[in-house]
């Protein structure tokens, strides 16, 4: 039986499934989610491994390992995390999101309070950039809908941002799986099919690279150890991988 492996539809995300929508590999059945119904998922056990963002892992990180090598990570202007403010504002307060980007809303939550001063108050909303913009001061738009929209006027790149604050990268995602689930071969399916990078969807989000070196392995440490200082972790997660050598 193919072990059930949850997935994302977020463009920037998509080099790292190409491998395993090409192949002709029983091993996986892919189930296509948000992160956050993703982490759902797995964490009711429907699942034997998920691509996830850095919160709903680490909501949960104690029954988890990361697979090593790989992941989405960006850096400077990538275009897919995007702030959007009223015009003329003088201060940002308010902040409308999908309550499903929980990631980014953490995110946006470290750079306000380091770098303003400001705990934001957070509006979940499904509504329109348009819509959500006359009950909020801004509007956080991610991924796909963050590249629809990324010429819009009075906006600021988070990922950007993050980098300002820390000189370091975002990352955006990884996969995850209960310690167990995988085996050696089945993980090493994973590392190897997200490194077959087509270069016609990077070229959509050039930013993007989806090598989880050391650097990008700080970065995750950075943003939970942000994420519990500014009192949104319990605590610190710690960054748990398998144990695997190529």
């Amino acid at each position: 039986m193919p072990k059930r492996i949850g997935i994302i539809s977020q463009r920037f995300a998509q080099p790292l499934f190409l491998g395993l929508r090409r192949g002709d590999n029983p091993s996986f059945e892919l189930i296509e989610e948000s992160s956050a119904q993703l982490a759902i998922k797995l964490r009711e056990k429907n699942l034997d491994g998920a691509f996830l963002s850095p919160i709903d892992y680490a909501k949960d990180y104690s029954m988890y390992r990361i697979v090593p090598e790989v992941g989405a990570v960006s850096e400077g202007e990538s275009g897919t995390i995007l702030l959007f403010f009223r015009e003329n504002i003088a201060r940002i307060n308010t902040l409308a999101i999908n309550p499903g980007d929980t990631s980014e809303i953490v995110l946006a939550s470290i750079i306000f309070q380091e770098k303003y001063d400001t705990k934001l108050k957070i509006i979940p909303t499904t509504e329109s950039l348009e819509d959500a913009l006359k009950k909020a001061d801004a509007f956080l738009a991610v991924g796909d809908e963050a590249l629809r929209l990324q010429d819009k006027p009075n906006k600021m790149d988070l990922v950007d941002e993050w980098k300002d604050i820390t000189e370091l990268p975002y990352v955006h995602g990884t996969w995850v799986s209960p310690e167990g689930s995988l085996t050696k071969d089945e993980i090493e399916i994973l590392i190897s099919s997200s490194k077959q990078v087509d270069e016609t969807v990077t070229e959509v989000v050039p930013q993007f690279r989806y090598n989880l070196d050391d650097i990008a392995v700080k970065a995750l440490g950075e943003f939970f150890r942000m994420a519990y200082y500014h009192g949104i972790l319990k605590d610190i997660p710690d960054v748990k991988f398998f144990l695997y050598k190529s």
